[in-house]
């Protein structure tokens, strides 16, 4: 009898972020050949894949299980050990794609894809320290219990080491393996979407505080007196959370005219169409494990303001225009900078985004991880 992979699929969402982005094109460009002494099975919640995806999943021989195990929390592991429990095949190998270890789980694979709970603790809401507590509990299970770690950059290892030194031989067992952006290929492009701009920058992300959505606000709100008439920034996100100094802000900034347009969420296809219009992405963030919008920009071919902080750099390496991200007039100066620069800057960007985006992929990143997983067992 053969044995089986169980790809956790549980923390999938049907909102398109980052973790549901890398766990469906990891499993979508699976090379079910290179798994031929394993049954190979997806565990997801009904309805939280895109069709297109399940689909694509099915078409290479993974079989699909729905089960009802929710993404996070005690609950999580009290259902993940009912169905490790009730498994017929005890050697069972699993993948577990997101930080969500389940506690009671011995051996298989483990990504991590960021630390941030350790860093910015404070966005967990009420209870934080409680909710960091357990967060520290189930990664440190993980770290513990697994065959092998991934981590999604160099930066993610390095954290993983610091916040868990204590972990015997942890630095042998994590691997880094970076994400991809072929997904992007796929996308039916609109750009129909009409902006009250002709020529803008792109920010895409939440409001949460480590996105530094209120660092950008700050800096655009110093030089908007500088900036050219008809330029613009175009917000993409969550706007019913932003808090009060960012809409605050915002108010202030648009007071005399126009500056910042929010769009809230988008489809993909809108958002690739913002992209392939923009005169530039901004990137702000205070921190990230690795950072896709980085090979959004290179894949649209748009000039990458970027901030020089965590994995950021490495990702981008010598394709962005970098600023200091706890700076609000560094952010300005550089914006300021790179439209007065324009037409040199663009193509010098792109150039070296056109040529970074060849070192990344999401066919190269599961044939590393096949190999860990046929060297687990």
């Amino acid at each position: 009898m053969k044995r089986r992979l169980i790809i956790d699929g549980t923390t999938i969402s049907l909102k398109m972020d980052g973790l549901t982005q890398y766990i469906l094109n990891v499993v979508s460009n699976i090379d079910i050949n290179a798994l031929s002494h394993f049954d190979v099975k997806l565990i997801l919640n009904k309805g939280c894949c895109p069709d297109v995806y399940l689909q694509k999943i099915q078409s290479k021989g993974i079989n699909i299980e729905f089960v009802s195990i929710p993404p996070i929390g005690p609950l999580r592991d009290f259902k993940f050990g009912l169905y490790i429990l009730m498994s017929k095949n005890k050697n069972d190998i699993f993948y577990i794609t997101s930080n969500q270890w389940p506690i009671c789980l011995r051996g298989g694979i483990y990504t991590v894809h960021d630390l941030i709970y350790e860093q910015y603790p404070e966005q967990l809401g009420k209870f934080s320290w409680l909710k960091t507590k357990y967060l520290r509990f189930v990664t440190k299970k993980g770290l513990n219990y697994a065959n092998k770690v991934i981590a999604v950059s160099n930066y993610t290892k390095h954290e993983i080491l610091k916040y868990y030194p204590k972990i015997k031989d942890l630095a042998e067992k994590v691997n880094v393996i970076y994400e991809g952006y072929e997904h992007l290929i796929e996308i039916n492009i609109n750009r129909s979407k009409q902006l009250p701009f002709v020529q803008y920058l792109l920010y895409v992300g939440s409001s949460r505080g480590h996105k530094n959505l209120t660092g950008l606000l700050k800096a655009i709100s110093l030089i908007k007196s500088s900036l050219p008439f008809e330029w613009g920034i175009v917000f993409v996100g969550d706007i019913l959370w932003m808090n009060k100094e960012q809409t605050d802000l915002i108010q202030k900034i648009n007071l005399k005219r126009k500056i910042i347009h929010t769009t809230g969420w988008l489809s993909e296809a809108d958002l690739a169409g913002l992209f392939c219009k923009a005169a530039a992405f901004v990137f702000p963030s205070l921190s990230e494990g690795f950072g896709i919008p980085i090979l959004e920009s290179f894949y649209y071919k748009i000039p990458l303001i970027c901030s020089n902080q965590t994995a950021l750099p490495e990702v981008a390496g010598e394709a962005a225009l970098y600023f200091n991200p706890n700076n609000p007039e560094d952010i300005g100066n550089k914006i300021l900078f790179f439209i007065e620069n324009q037409e040199r800057l663009t193509k010098e960007l792109i150039d070296k985004g056109t040529e970074r985006l060849k070192l990344f992929g999401w066919k190269k990143a599961t044939e590393e991880l096949l190999k860990h997983i046929n060297h687990s067992t």
